[in-house]
C-alpha cells in the first residue's frame, strides 16, 4: 500500500478534523476555569456541566486546534447549535472569507437585517476577542446599529444587534476608522 505524503489530506476528511484529544480537552477546560465560556455561569455555583465543543463548527470551516475550543454549559453549546442551524453554511463561509473584521460583522448584520442577530454570531463571524469594540465602530461609517437584551425566564440575558440603516463600504473600512480615531484622539488631546 503506497503511503500518502505527510501534510495531505485523504479522500473524504477535511483538514483539522481529526477528535478532539486529550491535551486539546483539558487545554480548554483549564481556559474556562470553571465557567462556561459563552456564558459564565459557573460549576461551582450553577451546578452546569462543561462540554469542550468548536467555536467555529468544522462544517463551517473550522479547524480542530486549541484556539478554535472553548469550554461551555449545556445550555449554551444547545443555543449555539441550533443558531448555527439557522445560518447557511456557504454563506458562512463567504462571510469568514472576507479580511476585514468590521465588513465581517457589516455584513452579517446586513444579511439579516430583518432578524436581530445574536451575539454569538456577531463574536463568531468577528473571530476576535474585541469585537463588540468593532461593531462600535461601524458607528464611524454612519451605520445605525441598535443594541438590545431582552431578559429569557431562565433569568440569563442575551444581547441582539439589529441594523437599522446601514451605508455603502468605503474603499477600506478599517483605514477608515482607524483615521477616524487618529483624529478624534487629536481632537481631544487640544482641548
Amino acid at each position: 500500500m503506497k503511503r500518502q505524503p505527510r501534510g495531505t489530506r485523504s479522500r473524504g476528511k477535511r483538514w483539522g478534523s481529526r477528535p478532539i484529544n486529550s491535551r486539546l480537552r483539558g487545554e480548554a477546560l483549564y481556559k474556562a476555569r470553571g465557567s462556561c465560556s459563552n456564558c459564565g455561569r459557573s460549576i461551582e455555583k450553577d451546578h452546569v456541566v462543561l462540554f469542550v465543543d468548536y467555536k467555529i463548527p468544522l462544517e463551517q470551516g473550522g479547524r480542530t486546534e486549541s484556539d478554535n475550543l472553548w469550554a461551555i454549559c449545556e445550555d449554551c453549546k444547545v443555543g449555539k447549535k441550533s443558531c448555527f442551524e439557522s445560518v447557511d453554511s456557504a454563506w458562512i463561509r463567504d462571510v469568514m472569507a472576507l479580511k476585514s473584521v468590521h465588513m465581517r460583522l457589516g455584513e452579517t448584520l446586513k444579511t439579516l437585517r430583518s432578524h436581530p442577530v445574536p451575539a454569538e454570531i456577531m463574536d463568531f463571524v468577528a473571530n476576535q476577542d474585541d469585537w463588540k469594540k468593532r461593531v462600535r465602530e461601524l458607528r464611524y461609517l454612519l451605520w445605525k446599529i441598535d443594541v438590545f437584551t431582552p431578559k429569557r425566564s431562565n433569568r440569563r440575558v442575551s444581547t441582539f444587534y439589529r441594523l437599522t440603516e446601514p451605508r455603502a463600504w468605503p474603499d477600506d473600512p478599517t483605514g477608515v476608522i482607524r483615521r477616524y480615531e487618529l483624529e478624534r484622539a487629536k481632537r481631544n488631546r487640544n482641548r
